[in-house]
């Protein structure tokens, strides 16, 4: 009961005693305008007493013949204030900040590049063909999954999860890839630009991953957290196809082709990633080659960009 309701209550308390004393004495016909005087402090009494008491929340569970009622003694609760005075924001529970300080799920976007066993992005004469324009070669990633297991709070942890990944690498020069015969490996034919003039024609893999990442993470506090990962990336490319569109006086065309392309089909990619809060960059590089060895090709998808967003 607040201390204004306790001090309006005496009064009526005292009003009713001194009503109750006039009712003693006073005349027969007064008697009935003091029995209702003393009525309505009775119902004033009893509506500034239950504005005074907070209303218990119950809950009634029935189990068979036997009824359970629970009680909460304080249903109105009020956010929590700090000395200052400020409404504090709730506090968030351990799988919630767990997983606001996992930095995989989302979407990314970047670029691709080949580079040889001597980092070079070059091409030789036997290997011209495969020269890419670097403005058309990208690669999206969905990051489905990811479960993350703390080694010292969530500053410092390991974490694994699920992606899918696309990579195009689209082609500068007018070549048709061949991959139909396995002893002269992969190769491409020069395409007279008459007759067929690309502009599009690219190579995509589609290759379902695994991360393995080390993540630190230097505050636990998202707003205030910058954060780095390394580690592997395991993958299976489970699609490989070629896409080529050309128009010419007889109309548009467009061919797509899917083979195996002689794609390793089981890659493993180191990787890096660091960002702010919940913006990431993202590195990766390919320690299997793209096509399988003896194939006359040895070069090495590294693929860079930004996460769009985080789930």
């Amino acid at each position: 009961m607040g201390l204004v309701s306790y001090f309006v209550f005496k009064i009526i308390i005292l009003l009713f005693i001194l009503q109750l004393f006039e009712l003693i004495i006073a005349s027969p016909r007064k008697q009935l305008m003091i029995r209702f005087g003393l009525l309505c402090l009775l119902f004033t009494a009893r509506g500034v007493f239950s504005l005074a008491q907070v209303v218990p929340d119950t809950t009634h569970i029935n189990i068979g013949d036997k009824t359970i009622i629970v009680i909460d003694s304080s249903p109105l609760k009020t956010p929590a204030k700090s000395e200052a005075g400020a409404i504090e924001p709730p506090v968030k529970n351990d799988r919630e900040q767990q997983s606001q300080l996992t930095h995989f799920a989302g979407i990314e976007f970047g670029y691709c590049q080949l580079i040889d066993a001597n980092g070079s992005t070059t091409r030789d004469s036997s290997t011209n063909w495969i020269s890419l324009n670097t403005n058309r070669s990208l690669t999206w990633r969905l990051n489905f999954l990811e479960k993350k297991f703390r080694i010292y709070h969530d500053y410092v942890g390991v974490y694994t999860g699920f992606a899918v990944a696309f990579n195009s690498y689209s082609f500068s020069n007018n070549v048709d890839v061949i991959s139909d015969n396995v002893e002269a490996g992969i190769y491409a034919i020069e395409v007279d630009s008459k007759t067929r003039n690309y502009h599009k024609n690219k190579l995509r893999t589609t290759t379902l991953q695994v991360p393995l990442m080390l993540e630190f993470n230097t505050h636990e506090d998202i707003k205030r957290s910058f954060h780095f990962a390394t580690g592997v990336i395991g993958g299976y490319v489970s699609s490989c196809i070629t896409k080529q569109k050309w128009q010419n006086e007889i109309g548009k065309f467009t061919n797509r082709r899917k083979e195996d392309f002689q794609i390793t089909p089981w890659t493993l990619d180191f990787s890096a990633r660091f960002g702010y809060r919940k913006t990431a960059f993202f590195f990766t590089y390919s320690l299997t080659p793209l096509f399988e060895k003896n194939q006359g090709v040895s070069l090495y998808p590294l693929t860079f960009g930004i996460q769009l967003s985080q789930f």
